[in-house]
């Protein structure tokens, strides 16, 4: 039996190993029709993606909000006079030293990051040196406000309602399709500032191997769920078919008195929003494992949806003691079995019971992947799909997608699982014309699909926001369950 077992696991990974050698090239022919992976991924997309049999047409949105202050990241290190020294991810940060470490850290595994910038009179000055590098640019920021952007962006006839810190800047910059109301005015903008960088620029002796950017501020009002206590009279006021939450990473760095006060907060006003209307918190990247394990505690129960990308995901596992905690991504995508593990993991912890979670949305680079409790969301397919096209329409700034401009950069066969034995010996063999690969797991049903990877992203800010926004779009909530 145990050598039947091992001849089955071999014979399984030399067929991985020949498919995504067999696949590699991107201009491969498929089925004879002369079309590479990426169109016919593309076409299959089309047929696919179906919109839910009751669209959502009235969505709450809040609390996170600021003004985001873009620029090429080594272009500002070099005029803060930085140089590559260390490599360090700081918690939080503190100085100059501190930003540059932090920034060839993950400039180096050409991972997105976001980290809090302590000193206010610091960031201050770093701001005041980034608005005068010329190609500097302003664009609405915030997890909340640019869900809310995107959706006015898509479907226009949605009716939105944002609260939310909202300064002068992020007020110019919001679709006058959103509606906000006058009491959520600030005199003020919270400035992020956004450090990007492309793929294979050099920062030292390290050279980025994908595009991405590293997020740092000092932001006061959003850290404190300012207008929380707005939110939920708004939300009953507006009567909406969605609630969508964000900011919640903010509380990072914060003490931990701060931090529970504040999240005490926000679980009191959840519990006062309509009970049938389903509840997404968007996560964001974090680093203070104890915050992020106090948000689960706290709120999971109390919300039905989450989004959250690889490194939140891991960093969650970790947190909370779960599976593949030490799960990095190779050749740019974490391992789509261990990424299922620990799906499922979330899942079977925080939810069943009185708690009201039952849905996951995970994107990364290269794919995404939604996971649901049986009989409480549907057209996950078609969801995950979706958001994996606004993905590469988002990163490449084209709609719709040029077959080639971008790449599928997923393994062509991989299993689905590396702690479940029956999972574990399936693999699945990419097939362009179904990029939608669907299974069940212990009453959780997954799908699963590729991101078509912009090989010159023109836009790297709010990719994520953008894919779990799409994604809700195209979900549907069993208001019968609980």
């Amino acid at each position: 039996m145990i050598r039947n077992s091992l001849v089955a696991g071999v014979i399984l990974v030399a067929l991985a190993y020949f498919y995504d050698r067999k696949t590699t090239d991107t201009s491969l022919d498929v089925d004879g029709t002369g079309i590479s992976v990426e169109e016919a991924t593309l076409n299959a997309w089309e047929s696919t993606i179906t919109k839910p049999s009751v669209p959502i047409t009235k969505i709450a949105i809040g609390l996170n909000v600021n003004a985001d202050l873009i620029v090429s990241g080594t272009a500002l290190l070099k005029a803060l006079k930085i140089n590559p020294k260390n490599k360090h991810d700081h918690s939080t940060l503190h100085d100059l030293t501190h930003l540059g470490e932090t920034f060839g850290y993950f400039f180096s595994k050409g991972a997105g990051g976001e980290r809090y910038f302590s000193n206010g009179e610091v960031y201050k000055q770093i701001i005041d040196v980034a608005d005068k590098i010329p190609d500097k640019q302003y664009s609405l920021g915030g997890n909340a406000g640019l869900m809310a952007q995107k959706i006015a962006n898509t479907l226009p006839n949605v009716q939105i309602r944002f609260i939310g810190p909202v300064g002068p800047i992020a007020g110019k910059l919001f679709s006058k399709t959103i509606n906000i109301p006058s009491g959520v005015m600030v005199e003020k903008d919270e400035v992020h500032l956004i450090m990007e960088y492309a793929k294979g620029e050099k920062w030292g002796e390290d050279v980025a191997p994908v595009a991405t950017r590293f997020i740092t501020s000092n932001d006061i009002a959003n850290a404190n769920l300012a207008r929380l206590d707005m939110f939920v009279k708004s939300v009953i006021e507006f009567k909406p078919q969605m609630i969508v939450l964000s900011g919640l990473h903010l509380l990072d760095g914060h003490p931990q008195e701060t931090r529970t006060r504040l999240l005490k907060m926000m679980r009191n006003e959840i519990i006062k929003m309509p009970r049938k209307v389903p509840i997404h918190l968007e996560l964001a990247s974090m680093a203070n494992a104890d915050c992020l394990a106090e948000i689960a505690q706290q709120i999971f129960p109390f919300i039905h949806s989450i989004g959250l990308n690889e490194q939140e995901l891991v960093f969650f596992s970790q947190a909370n003691h779960g599976p593949h905690q030490d799960l990095k991504p190779v050749n740019g995508y974490p391992e789509i079995a261990a990424v299922g593990d620990i799906v499922s993991w979330l899942l079977g912890k925080y939810s069943g019971g009185s708690s009201k979670l039952a849905r996951v949305h995970f994107h990364s680079l290269t794919y995404h992947l939604i996971a649901t409790k049986m009989d409480t969301w549907q057209n996950s397919a078609s969801a995950v799909a979706a958001g994996a096209r606004v993905a590469g329409e988002q990163a490449c700034m084209t709609k719709p997608i040029q077959p080639s401009k971008v790449d599928l950069l997923i393994p062509k066969a991989f299993s689905l699982s590396v702690d479940n034995i029956q999972l574990r010996q399936q693999v699945v063999i990419y097939d362009p014309a179904r990029p939608v690969t669907l299974w069940n797991r212990d009453g959780v049903d997954f799908a699963f699909s590729p991101v078509l990877v912009c090989r010159k992203p023109g836009n790297t800010v709010g990719l994520g926001d953008a894919i779990s926004a799409t994604g809700l779009l195209y979900s549907m909530y069993s208001i019968e369950t609980k």
